[in-house]
């Protein structure tokens, strides 16, 4: 199957969680047999000649250098279009001009959309009667109206974001979601788009390197911001609320990858890593604690495949089938979140127990060649 994939931005290098399973899903499609090509907007001040090597051993890249609007130009554009500033955001024309040349000289039997904000730029894609099928790694305005209760502003696009779904789920000829949960709330959004969503789980292996070790016995790591609010309002709360508890624990360190600028006296802050093993060292334990999410928390999935036990909150677990002491452990107050990390710490065998389960949970839901042919079948049903 010859596949178009239009994403917001370059799988590679998989730093961050939504490149991260898109770069495991065009891997998973490659080994299948499927023919490729990735059209993504890149900085042109950040663009890196060595990731089009990455992306060409699983697809032919198309990566469009250009400079990004600014939020301030995207809200003017979106009040003068009355659309979601973050799809005015990605609106770029020449993305839109690349999909268009692309379908002519081609002609792909599917067109990707990898995020509601890459439907911005494939109205190439409508008019030409080339089926398209969306994958939401999450519900964009679910996780606007978390974020809302906190910044009113921000209730305002959520419900901008409603109405859009409410819309381009009708006109796409299939969306797929990464949880049932996900396909649940998009079928009460668009109704009438409810016989085209369908869910099939992201591509993951089982095993994967850890990072070098750090400092110590043993590390906590989480993530910064790296551009996403959930994580940076989850480290914010984290910082008040739990790592008051853990001060004096002698052995444990505090490590913040996705941040270059200190956080905190007590924590060691790492920029962002251009291979994100090293964020999930040999030894440490990830914290991922999450207070608004949707979708699937890849870093829980990365943690395991790189041999680190797991403690999150009920919000960020959300959309895997775990259960607490059994995959990882779930805690949603400082005070249980600070004894979950706790007990890892002194508890090796069970570190040991959750990364064991954890590894087991990719092999059940998220083998790669399964979730490709998954993938590939809801393919096969938008084409006919």
């Amino acid at each position: 199957m010859k596949i178009l994939v239009v994403a917001t931005k370059p799988p590679w290098p998989p730093h961050d969680g939504g490149r991260l399973v898109l770069w495991l899903t065009l891997q998973a499609l490659a080994a299948a047999g499927h023919a490729l090509h990735l059209i993504a907007p890149v900085d042109a001040d950040a663009a890196d000649p060595a990731a089009l090597d990455h992306l060409r051993t699983v697809c032919t890249p198309q990566l469009i250098p250009l400079r990004p609007h600014s939020w301030a130009a995207a809200a003017w554009r979106a009040a003068r279009e009355g659309s979601a500033l973050s799809l005015a955001r990605h609106r770029h024309a020449a993305v839109t001009a690349a999909l268009a040349s692309r379908l002519a000289d081609w002609r792909p039997d599917i067109v990707h959309a990898e995020q509601l904000q890459a439907l911005a730029n494939c109205d190439a894609a409508f008019r030409t009667g080339t089926p398209v099928v969306l994958r939401m790694q999450n519900v964009e305005s679910s996780l606007w109206r978390q974020l809302g209760r906190a910044r009113p502003l921000l209730a305002f696009e959520a419900r901008r974001l409603r109405a859009a779904e409410a819309q381009l789920l009708r006109r796409v000829a299939a969306t797929v979601t990464l949880t049932e949960d996900d396909a649940a709330a998009l079928r009460v959004i668009a109704p009438q788009a409810a016989v085209k969503i369908a869910v099939a789980a992201p591509p993951f292996p089982q095993q994967l390197p850890a990072g070098p070790r750090v400092a110590g016995e043993p590390a906590l790591v989480l993530a910064g911001s790296a551009g996403w609010w959930p994580n940076r309002q989850g480290l914010d709360w984290f910082l008040a609320r739990v790592a008051p508890r853990l001060r004096g624990n002698t052995g444990l360190r505090l490590h913040v990858f996705g941040t270059g600028s200190p956080v905190s006296r007590d924590v060691v802050a790492h920029a962002a890593p251009t291979d994100s093993a090293t964020a999930f060292p040999d030894g440490a334990i990830a914290a991922v604690p999450l207070l608004t999410g949707s979708g699937i928390r890849m870093r829980i999935l990365e943690a395991w495949a790189r041999g680190l036990p797991v403690v999150a909150t009920r919000v960020a677990a959300a959309g895997l089938a775990v259960e607490s002491g059994r995959e990882l452990l779930i805690a949603d107050s400082a005070d249980a979140f600070a004894r979950a990390v706790q007990c890892l710490q002194a508890d090796v065998a069970l570190r040991a127990q959750l990364i064991a389960n954890g590894r087991a949970y990719l092999r059940r839901w998220h083998e790669p060649a399964a979730c490709a042919a998954a993938l590939a079948a809801q393919y096969r049903a938008a084409l006919t």
